[in-house]
């Protein structure tokens, strides 16, 4: 087994590349839960990337598509408006760029969450979502 991360048996503050060098790994996932160690405002556009680009381990890109699902949810469920509105500035602009359908739509169903959170279901919006599963 590669070590990827400097912190092999937790994983639960990867860099950016640390992230990338898993994301094109046969490695299985560090760590249970581990959506929520990648997910920040700032490792989603790296994230959706890792989605579009078909070099990507397959079984990865599904994680991270479930991941975003997760970082969606978590945000809307948690009600905070300015967290919502920089989610909301933060898919216009991942969607410029966007090719998959898979990422489109994940795009598409956070606009409609974000504009509809009652709607919220964690079947979906939450860990293995049946979105991506």
């Amino acid at each position: 087994m590669e070590i990827i991360f400097r912190d092999a048996q937790h994983a639960w503050n990867p860099t950016p590349e640390e992230i990338r060098a898993w994301a094109y790994s046969d490695e299985k996932i560090p760590d249970q839960d581990w959506e929520l160690a990648v997910n920040s405002f700032e490792n989603i556009p790296m994230i959706c990337s890792f989605i579009d680009d078909e070099n990507c381990n397959e079984y990865h890109t599904s994680f991270f598509l479930s991941s975003l699902y997760v970082f969606t949810g978590d945000i809307v469920k948690s009600g905070e408006i300015k967290e919502t509105a920089r989610l909301s500035v933060l898919l216009e602009k991942v969607e410029m760029t966007a090719k998959s359908v898979k990422l489109n739509d994940w795009i598409k169903r956070s606009k409609y969450l974000i504009q509809q959170p009652k709607t919220y279901d964690y079947a979906y919006w939450g860990l293995f979502s049946k979105y991506v599963y």
